[in-house]
């Protein structure tokens, strides 16, 4: 069984870590914050830690214990955050299955508000306000999450605004956000901003294999593609990933030859007929430049070393300028996916003009 998260376990931004470690010792916790970073590094959970440890009922150390009551509440909403409903269709709930049960399970006072469908309402915001007006139920701190808060309407940022500018007492309003400067100003003027970074990729590694039981070199893949996301490497499809990865090879293989356009025009009909499977196979072409890059003047920065090889041979055959050419063109072209370009074309383009420097 994996270990339970704490705030001495929790992986990476340690300075953060410490920081609210310091001010919650010095009951000097912000009521409001924002805990702003890439997305799965464990900024909700973090926030639920910290509500484990301000209502824990038996603390170790400055640090919850994980086994009291209010502990394993609050360890409910965390566990079933991502959890669905093994009976009901759509969004709906059953309130039998064992998904339903470990929800019900949740502490009270501990809010982790989502968005219904696509943004988070108004209606959600007012039924907080009113929520919050009073004391906590049970707990010695009422912590309220917002996951992701750039996804509230403004009419509901302008609707939580006072209830943040003149807080009730006991208290605790955490917006989690990839995207801060979505939020408004006004917003943000009333909260403490944190700034979280990614988890460095030896960090990764390293949980992967001692709490996810993954070989080494499956962890290092993982950990090398995961962006500094623990939640990417957690999930992370090995066996698919190296089935995209075998096309995409040979399609960077003729991009930096530049040479047998027709066969890399195959390529990019085969790969170019499903977007999201598409952008997969991008990131694939994506990996495999910056470790071909890595190849030549950084071998143990490599993510894919069991590929090192032939990305050594590559790398040995390849100029340094087409390398960065290649680099360039394919990160500019995963930015225009976000309209509705033509793949197979864009993909024809860019192995032509990378062909051409």
């Amino acid at each position: 069984m994996e270990p339970s998260i704490n705030l001495d376990n929790f992986l990476g931004n340690r300075r953060i870590v410490e920081i609210l470690k310091r001010a919650i010792e010095l009951d000097r916790l912000p009521h409001a914050m924002i805990f702003a970073g890439p997305a799965g590094i464990g900024k909700s959970t973090l926030a639920l830690l910290i509500a484990q440890v301000l209502n824990c009922l038996s603390p170790l150390n400055h640090d919850a214990c994980g086994e009291c009551s209010s502990c394993k509440k609050i360890s409910a909403t965390l566990k079933s955050k991502t959890l669905q409903c093994l009976s009901a269709k759509e969004d709906g709930f059953c309130g039998a299955c064992s998904n339903c049960r470990l929800r019900m399970k949740q502490h009270p006072d501990i809010r982790l508000i989502e968005p219904e469908k696509t943004t988070i309402s108004i209606d959600q915001i007012r039924e907080l306000i009113d929520e919050v007006a009073f004391q906590p139920f049970e707990a010695r701190y009422r912590l309220v999450v917002l996951d992701p808060a750039d996804q509230m309407k403004i009419e509901a940022q302008n609707s939580l605004l006072k209830t943040l500018e003149e807080p009730s007492s006991r208290t605790i309003i955490i917006l989690i956000t990839t995207a801060p400067y979505i939020l408004l100003e006004t917003i943000r003027s009333r909260a403490r901003m944190l700034q979280f970074g990614e988890i460095p990729q030896g960090a990764i590694e390293h949980y992967l294999i001692s709490r996810r039981e993954m070989t080494a070199q499956d962890a290092r893949l993982a950990a090398a593609l995961s962006g500094g996301s623990l939640a990417t490497a957690i999930t992370f499809d090995i066996h698919t990933y190296r089935e995209i990865r075998d096309q995409a090879l040979q399609f960077v293989t003729l991009l930096l030859k530049g040479k047998d356009f027709k066969d890399a025009s195959a390529l990019a009909g085969q790969a170019s007929k499903d977007k999201q499977a598409f952008i997969a196979w991008i990131d694939a072409v994506t990996a495999l430049l910056q470790d071909i890059y890595y190849a030549a003047i950084a071998p143990d920065r490599i993510g894919q070393r069991d590929l090192g090889e032939k990305l050594d041979a590559i790398a040995r055959i390849t100029s340094r300028p087409t390398l960065v050419s290649a680099i360039d063109s394919v990160r500019k072209l995963k930015a225009e996916l976000q309209i509705n370009i033509n793949r197979q074309l864009a993909l024809e383009s860019l192995f032509l003009s990378v062909g051409s420097k």
